[in-house]
């Protein structure tokens, strides 16, 4: 699988870009269409049709006027197979991420979060318009402040559509969210080398009951599962994302053997490294032959 980087348009891009999706079904099939990695964060906006992306492993319906927000270094397939519209929005944490106050505010976003499981959202009337902002003001000739203009509209246009979720969300279910973005935070810094609950409610200075309690009511999973399928996750990227072998990936997740990671792997898939990677592979070429 491979890592693809922001590439800029022209030598004057500011690491935003607007693409139809039309370019990528149409022109980058093989390319788009196979597992792969990127440095930079996608927005997807489908106008007609219906496709179904894959996002790290998991197919994701997308039909008139939804919305996927999709994060760095997650694994994209992009749907290849089906007639659809609409544009696609590139852009890097450099872009965004101008100042402290931006990369705070990306974390607090419950767009590209853990917990969210990549579900689209529908578009409304707000929505439709900063969108097309956007695109009219990226198809404008490049002027000194077009950078600043375009990230002013994207910042409104996450703040209307975290608002959106936010809307369905009881104080209750948002105390809960608090504490289980907390853990989550240190699981993704720390779950190479922490495997064991209580290490994380050290680092929080937490009890068991409502950390468990809050997972439960955000996404259904004790902490324990959580820390598991994230180490998953990892594990299955890494498989059909680099060269390295599967003695390799266990040691890089901290297994002290390999066979206690292809014990862990078959556990929580029902199948071996190797059995996935080829099964992977099998389905990736059926998809796009």
């Amino acid at each position: 699988m491979k890592q693809y980087f922001f590439k800029a348009p022209n030598p004057t891009s500011f690491e935003f870009e607007i693409k139809e999706l039309s370019e990528i079904s149409q022109v980058s099939r093989r390319i788009m269409g196979a597992p792969h990695r990127a440095d930079f964060y996608h927005i997807i906006r489908v106008e007609t049709g219906k496709s179904v992306q894959t996002v790290d492993f998991c197919p994701i319906e997308l039909t008139n006027g939804q919305i996927l927000f999709i994060a760095k270094n997650q694994v994209i397939s992009f749907d290849v197979s089906t007639s659809y519209s609409g544009q696609i929005i590139l852009f890097t944490d450099i872009f965004f991420n101008r100042c402290e106050c931006y990369a705070r505010l990306m974390k607090q976003l419950n767009l590209f979060n853990p917990f969210t499981g990549n579900t689209p959202i529908t578009t409304s009337e707000k929505l439709t318009s900063l969108w097309n902002m956007m695109i009219e003001e990226f198809h404008q000739q490049q002027y000194s402040l077009q950078s600043n203009a375009i990230h002013s509209l994207l910042n409104a246009f996450f703040i209307q559509a975290s608002r959106q979720i936010a809307e369905n969300i009881t104080q209750s279910q948002n105390n809960n969210y608090q504490i289980a973005f907390q853990f989550a935070e240190l699981v993704e810094q720390n779950y190479k080398s922490l495997r064991k609950v209580n290490d994380y409610i050290k680092l929080m200075v937490a009890s068991a009951k409502p950390l468990s309690k809050s997972l439960q009511a955000i996404i259904g999973k004790t902490p324990k599962q959580f820390i598991d399928s994230r180490i998953v996750l990892e594990a299955k990227r890494m498989l059909v994302y680099g060269n390295e072998s599967v003695k390799e990936i266990a040691f890089s997740l901290g297994f002290d053997e390999p066979t206690n990671f292809g014990k862990f792997f078959r556990e929580q898939t029902g199948i071996s490294p190797a059995e996935f990677k080829k099964q992977l592979t099998a389905e990736i070429y059926h998809s796009l032959t």
